[in-house]
């Protein structure tokens, strides 16, 4: 028979993730996939959290003291004043979220899938990162963290640069090198109509094509830009709290870090590891990737 506790197992599938589902007796076959898909989730997403140690590091175009020149590497005001800041320990995913991943949300949750493109649609495009707003982002990540057991959310700018540097050492570009290398570390356009098979030069792949950086993260410069928690405000770094900085309490704009645009010359200068970029959250085409943090000073398990 059929009882209340596995009808609410199967409905929100949040206390009993470590079900069977073939154990479930009266479970449909889509109602067992969807479970074992969750399970499947969970499994990966405790895989992939890379474990980050917290420290304290220089926030910011570190170009201004650290190059030979005294010269900020970027230049932009807004990635100025470089400033301490100190972080508790954190993880977060290797990988952006791919629509793959966000599809067992939207299942779970009862939404429709994100994917509305036939080319995302298709099974090549699967493991693409997924783009959504910011608010879906940042409910994905929360949900998943109650699926997990721990508190998970969008990376904050701190910590986003933070991990990008490996733990804060003046690395210029998040690269297994620290150098943009156009066909081995970074794509190019003739590489993604290489890889489209639809003949579609695509900006977004399957995540993890090309090395990670030496902490273990992928795609940090290509592959999209990723949705912080941050609000955005040109000035906030002048007055900036040292211990983990979360923003501002308000705003019209959200921060992304990372890279969007391919053309060469914007590769080289907007994939540095230092460049935030504000978004409108309720944009028109504000469909930005995402990679979540676990906020825990332990090792997920």
């Amino acid at each position: 028979m059929v009882t209340k506790q596995t009808v609410a197992c199967l409905a929100f599938a949040l206390s009993c993730v470590t079900c069977e589902a073939t154990a479930v007796p009266g479970a449909s076959d889509a109602q067992a996939s969807s479970f074992t898909a969750l399970q499947a989730l969970v499994a990966k997403t405790k895989k992939n959290l890379v474990f980050v140690e917290g420290g304290t590091f220089e926030m910011g175009d570190f170009g201004t003291v650290h190059s030979p020149a005294k010269l900020p590497y970027y230049g932009a005001l807004d990635t100025m004043p470089l400033h301490k800041v100190t972080l508790d320990s954190f993880s977060i995913a290797a990988y952006k979220t791919t629509y793959e991943d966000y599809d067992v949300y939207t299942e779970a949750t009862g939404q429709k899938k994100i994917a509305q493109d036939p080319r995302d649609l298709e099974y090549k495009r699967r493991t693409a990162p997924a783009r959504a707003r910011w608010q879906a982002a940042r409910d994905y990540c929360q949900w998943l963290g109650k699926q997990v057991g721990t508190p998970m959310d969008l990376p904050t700018e701190a910590q986003w640069e933070y991990a990008a540097r490996n733990r804060g050492q003046m690395v210029i570009y998040a690269t297994d090198n620290g150098k943009i290398e156009a066909g081995r570390n970074v794509p190019t356009y003739e590489w993604l109509e290489k890889h489209n098979r639809d003949g579609y030069a695509s900006s977004w792949y399957e995540v993890g094509l090309f090395p990670p950086s030496p902490l273990g993260l992928y795609d940090l410069v290509s592959n999209g830009a990723d949705w912080t928690l941050d609000w955005y405000d040109a000035k906030y770094y002048a007055n900036s709290p040292v211990l983990n900085p979360k923003g501002p309490e308000t705003g019209t704009k959200k921060v992304t870090r990372g890279q969007e645009n391919l053309e060469p010359i914007a590769m080289e200068m907007r994939a540095m590891t230092m460049v935030r970029l504000p978004v409108d959250p309720t944009g028109r085409f504000a469909d930005y990737a995402m990679r979540c943090v676990a906020n825990s000073a332990q090792k997920i398990q």
